[in-house]
This record gives structure tokens, C-alpha cells and sequence, in this order.
């Protein structure tokens, strides 16, 4: 089963054009090993404990590295408590002093290891830089995803939650590929689509809070769309607090009054409350 997952990403493994990996192909076995870290001790690369194993290759002094550090850190903070093992990457021809500044001013929290002689960089046939790559617990490599600058933090996180088995591979796809837009009026509406589709994945993996966070960042920037109201409305009843999302469902349906989410999410109040 967990080979057919990798198979299935096969599709999904990073935007054409950018090959990240020359020796590691989409649900190949990596050797799992003890890396020197920069502060003198030793990590592993994978953890058979985790079911996500994320790890960054970086460069101190690039700004694309920075930004991937910058959020990897809030990636990190949101999957704490998770089985998902982090390591940052960085060659052993960087001066520490650099490296440490950068790990304190991206706010990093997972352990920065010491590629000794670029060892690693070869065994993996880098040829980008920054780029995140995501295993499973049996090491397999899932995906990888050299820096995009939009959708990037995103796409990342869909690959984890799809390794936790949070969201199914149409959900990754859809973070993806999102609609494509060329008019200024499609690009905003293509960028809260990307938003939604986020919110209903944090909604199916119940995590409530967050998807209410999105849904309100929509309604933000149009208070008028349905969808948003509709996941507001589905948040607010996945947290038990029925009297907010009637209001939510009612604010679609006062739109949209064939919505059959805000139909259905309101019956389900009012039968259950």
C-alpha cells in the first residue's frame, strides 16, 4: 500500500523542468544514516518512528534559502506533536558562523546537519538549491519540491499531511494545480480558491481552528463567498458551537438559497443541538 502511495506521486513529484534529485527517483529506499550536526552531536536523517520525514537541503547567504527556512519554521510549528521527523541540511564548506546566524534569524527549531565533503549532496545527485524532500517511515522517498515562489509553503504542507494520511493525492493535486488565472479579477479569485481548498482539507482532518482562520481570510477579502461561509458554518459546528455556524449557513443561504452545504450544515444544527 505504501508503494502504491509513492507510485501515485509519481505525478505529483515537483514542476516540470525542475529536477531536484539525479540518483533518487519517486518511491526509491534511502539508506537511513547518523549525520554530525552543527552543534557536535549526532542525527539520524529518517526516523523509523515517524511517518513524515522531512529534510531541507540549504544554503546560507540565498535569499530562496531563507524564505524555505522561514517556512519550514512555521511548518514545524504547526505539525508539532506529529510524527514528522525534520533535519535541515547544509555542506560542510559553509563557515558555522553563517549558518547558525541564518538558523537564529529563520527561527528554525529542527536539528541542522553537516553534509561532510558534499557526501550527501552526491549520493542524492543535487542540482537545486533550496529544495524539501519528504520520506516515509520506511524511508521511501514520497516527493520532493524545489522553491517555488508562490503556492510554496502549501504545497509542502500537503505533502506531509498526504504522508500522514490526512488528505488523499486529489487533495495534493488540487494545491498543485491550482486554476490558472491571467486577469487581475481571475488571479484574486483563483488565490482564494487555493485558500478554500486548503480550509476543507484542515476541515476533513479536523482541525477546526484552522480552517475557520482560512475561511475567515476569505470572507475578508469577500464576505460574499458562499464556499467560505459554508466552511465557517462547518468549522464552527465541527467545534460544537452550533449558534456561529447557523449564522454562517444562514449568510450563504441569504446568497445562495439552493446552497445545499448551508442547507444541510444547518439541519444537521438543528437536528443535533
Amino acid at each position: 500500500m505504501l508503494l502504491a502511495r509513492a507510485l501515485l506521486l509519481l505525478t505529483l513529484a515537483g514542476p516540470a523542468g525542475a529536477e531536484a534529485f539525479t540518483n533518487v527517483a519517486i518511491g526509491e529506499r534511502i539508506d537511513p544514516e547518523d549525520l554530525p550536526t552543527l552543534d557536535g552531536g549526532t542525527e539520524p536523517l529518517f526516523s523509523a518512528k515517524a511517518q513524515a520525514n522531512v529534510f531541507i537541503f540549504f544554503r546560507p547567504n540565498q535569499e530562496h534559502s531563507t524564505e524555505t527556512l522561514k517556512a519550514m519554521a512555521d511548518c514545524e510549528a504547526e505539525f508539532k506533536g506529529k510524527p514528522v521527523h525534520w533535519v535541515a541540511i547544509v555542506s560542510s564548506t559553509w563557515d558555522p558562523r553563517d549558518v547558525r546566524k541564518m538558523v537564529t534569524d529563520t527561527g528554525i527549531r529542527m536539528p541542522v546537519v553537516v553534509d561532510q565533503a558534499d557526501r550527501l549532496y552526491g549520493k542524492f545527485g543535487l542540482r537545486l538549491h533550496p529544495v524539501v524532500g519528504v520520506a516515509d517511515g520506511k524511508f521511501r522517498l514520497l516527493a520532493y519540491e524545489p522553491f517555488m515562489k508562490v503556492n510554496y509553503c502549501d504545497r509542502i504542507r500537503a505533502r506531509i499531511q498526504f504522508a500522514l494520511q490526512e488528505i488523499t493525492a486529489e487533495d495534493v493535486k488540487k494545491v498543485e494545480a491550482p486554476e490558472k488565472a491571467t486577469m487581475p479579477g481571475e488571479i484574486a479569485g483563483a488565490a482564494l480558491k487555493r485558500r478554500q481548498n486548503l480550509g476543507e482539507m484542515l476541515l476533513r482532518s479536523k482541525q477546526y481552528e484552522k480552517a475557520a482562520a482560512e475561511a475567515t481570510a476569505i470572507l475578508a477579502k469577500d464576505p460574499k463567498y458562499v464556499p467560505a461561509l459554508v466552511l465557517l458554518g462547518d468549522a464552527r459546528a465541527g467545534q460544537g458551537n452550533c449558534a456561529e455556524a447557523v449564522a454562517s449557513y444562514d449568510a450563504a443561504l441569504a446568497i445562495d438559497p439552493a446552497n445545499k452545504g448551508g442547507q444541510g450544515g444547518k439541519g444537521a444544527c438543528a437536528g443535533g443541538k
